[in-house]
């Protein structure tokens, strides 16, 4: 039987499936409704409250071209390159410290 880590078997897909943190995504979700977008955000916690699920899914709705409810798509051609793990200004950035 193969080994799966809990943190990839259960990490949450969306802002909605992240526990205990109602208040922080819905903070996040009405910035992106209302256009009200900070220059930088600074996730920090306990080990294990959603901190890197929930900055994936806030920079998900950023560049989602479908965005329903403060919430990315999933579907659309950016959504899709962010849940494979692939941006092309990621590795174009990458490319540039080599």
């Amino acid at each position: 039987m193969a080994y799966t880590a809990l943190y990839r078997e259960w990490r949450p897909r969306t802002f909605n499936d992240v526990v205990g943190q109602e208040h922080i995504t819905t903070t996040l979700k009405n910035q992106i409704l209302n256009n009200r977008i900070a220059h930088a955000y600074l996730f920090c916690g306990t080990r294990g409250t959603g901190k890197t699920s929930t900055a994936k899914f806030f920079a998900k709705a950023l560049n989602c071209l479908d965005l329903k409810d403060g919430e990315p798509c999933n579907e659309c051609e950016m959504c899709r390159k962010i849940n494979e793990g692939f941006s092309y200004r990621r590795n174009r950035i990458r490319c540039c410290f080599k």
